[in-house]
């Protein structure tokens, strides 16, 4: 995902669901550090564990769908989640009123387990954290405000464009020696581009460039579907990342926020960036 720092859409009103789910996200994730020896036999307790549910159903298993939206297996996991909450939430609260975003939020995740258990039937490792709902409360975002503008910090944006062709370049056989040449084109044209749309080199280092949503959260749907697909060919393909968790959560949110009534001030009272 880009490293997005804010979005354009300016609320009114404190995120109180949203400060209160980072707030218990983190208070699950300091009980699962100190249960010390126990943290890995607890994710694997309460995480969501495909072949386990889909071999019995029992309240246990079933609750594990939900007790997962909430474990993390890292800090860097948990403020990952934390951070796109934060960024994406609060205009969304704002929209569709708390209860309706909370329903957003959980749906998200329980449809993202759902997609996990579709497509990981028999995997006994546990799937765990809150990307799967993050992921519903983005694509709500872009359906609310398809027009919107992200900013990102030029800088981090250079490394995840560097990164991202880097891997590709490698995944098509590119020899290792022979990947200077593009990365360093590549590096110059991007640092041009960021300088020219920003206004300066400062300015987009510092204070950042801004990108449409549809372009940023499109970008990051694609991505999730490619991985999903080659999951389903390769099972061992993309490690511990639950990419079907991701395309559940963005579809179910995409689909209730067409749905769920919204305020029409919160949706008009916004700001463009400046």
């Amino acid at each position: 995902m880009l490293p997005v720092v804010s979005h354009e859409v300016r609320t009114g009103r404190w995120p109180l669901v949203t400060i209160c789910l980072v707030g218990l996200n983190l208070l699950v994730f300091l009980f699962e550090l100190s249960v010390g020896a126990r943290f890995v036999p607890f994710l694997q307790d309460w995480g969501l564990v495909a072949a386990r549910v889909n071999a019995e159903i029992t309240f246990h298993n079933l609750a594990t769908v939900v007790s997962s939206l909430f474990l993390h297996v890292g800090t860097v996991h948990l403020l990952g989640n934390m951070w796109f909450l934060l960024v994406f939430g609060d205009a969304v609260e704002d929209a569709l009123g708390p209860w309706w975003y909370l329903s957003l939020y959980l749906l998200g995740g329980f449809f993202g387990g759902m997609a996990i258990l579709a497509t990981s039937g028999g995997s006994p490792v546990p799937v765990v954290g809150a990307s799967g709902a993050v992921s519903g409360v983005m694509a709500a975002s872009l359906v609310l405000w398809p027009k919107a503008r992200l900013r990102v910090p030029g800088i981090l944006l250079l490394l995840f464009v560097l990164a991202l062709l880097y891997a590709l370049l490698r995944r098509v056989g590119l020899p290792g020696g022979v990947l200077a040449a593009p990365l360093v084109l590549a590096f110059c044209l991007l640092v041009a581009v960021l300088v020219h749309t920003a206004g300066g080199i400062v300015a987009a280092v510092v204070h950042g460039v801004q990108l449409p949503a549809a372009v940023v959260l499109g970008l990051y749907f694609g991505l999730q579907v490619f991985n999903g697909l080659l999951t389903l060919v390769s099972p061992a393909y993309g490690g511990s990342v639950g990419w079907w968790a991701h395309i559940g959560g963005f579809l179910s949110g995409a689909v209730l926020a067409f749905v769920a009534p919204k305020q029409p001030r919160a949706l008009a009272g916004r700001a463009l960036l400046e």
